[in-house]
């Protein structure tokens, strides 16, 4: 019997965020996590009762779940336009250095940094030596490129030729500036909410089943609830999302899309 289509529990990834790529991981959530999908029926009906028409308007889809891990900046994203967050820069570490082990790296493939700076600009002082002393040289051996534009998140790509050698043992080496908090602000007599993206996704196997909503707004506000010292349960947060129609794609792909290889026949 084909198995392909049974969606066993994987556990669900959410991301947000104005393009894709580029959307944010929001990190672990509680328990489930759900879209539903509406819209308002018209029916029109003959003199005898007849129905001349079934169609619908005023579709709108509205996604639910609960945070466990509350980055600010994260939050920032359900609530852009209406928040704003300031990150509060700690001490320059200097000459953080990471080990590479041999035949651990490959041609055109991002190898992201252990370390960022908090305010997303690139590390400083990067040296690359391929083990024992060999330094490589940007450019030629190496880019430094950010994984999406915006993501303040940088590292390497190798480049063939020059004095890389993916079967070599490196050390990376370079300073960054973490930050040591972050400050959330909000208030105003009003405000825009700018509308998002959200990506809810799950994989089994290697094998990807996704939904995209288009156009979504925070609107269920900000609530936290901090539980006593006799409460098991972490400080969360719950959201809910609202998706309309992005105007701006086709008729009939206004709202959502999902994207499924997990219901594949599987050999």
């Amino acid at each position: 019997m084909a198995f392909g289509s049974v969606h066993i529990p994987a556990g669900c990834t959410v991301k947000i965020g104005d393009t894709i790529p580029g959307l944010m991981d929001l990190g672990v959530l509680k328990g489930d996590a759900s879209i539903g999908i509406s819209y308002e029926m018209i029916k029109v009906l003959g003199s005898k009762a007849e129905q001349l028409l079934n169609g619908v308007h005023n579709m709108k889809a509205e996604a639910a779940f609960e945070l466990y891990q509350l980055h600010l900046p994260n939050i920032k994203e359900l609530l852009d336009g209406i928040v704003d967050v300031t990150p509060d820069a700690g001490v320059l570490v200097p000459g953080y250095t990471e080990n590479i082990d041999a035949n651990a790296t490959v041609v055109s493939k991002f190898y992201q940094f252990e370390k960022q700076n908090g305010d997303g600009t690139i590390p400083t002082s990067i040296v690359i030596t391929k083990l024992p002393a060999t330094v490589l040289v940007l450019g030629t051996d190496y880019l430094v490129i950010e994984s999406f534009p915006g993501s303040g998140i940088w590292g390497l790509v190798f480049i063939a030729g020059g004095d890389y050698d993916p079967t070599a043992a490196m050390t990376w080496e370079y300073d960054y500036t973490p930050n040591v908090s972050y400050t959330l602000v909000m208030g105003d007599k009003s405000a825009t909410l700018v509308t998002k993206i959200v990506e809810f996704s799950k994989t089994i196997a290697g094998k990807v089943f996704r939904a995209r909503l288009w156009s979504v707004t925070n609107e269920a506000g900000l609530t936290l609830a901090f539980p006593d010292s006799a409460n098991d349960e972490p400080l969360s947060l719950p959201v809910t999302l609202v998706g309309g129609l992005d105007t701006a794609k086709a008729a009939g792909e206004q709202l959502i899309e999902i994207y499924d290889e997990i219901g594949l026949v599987f050999p």
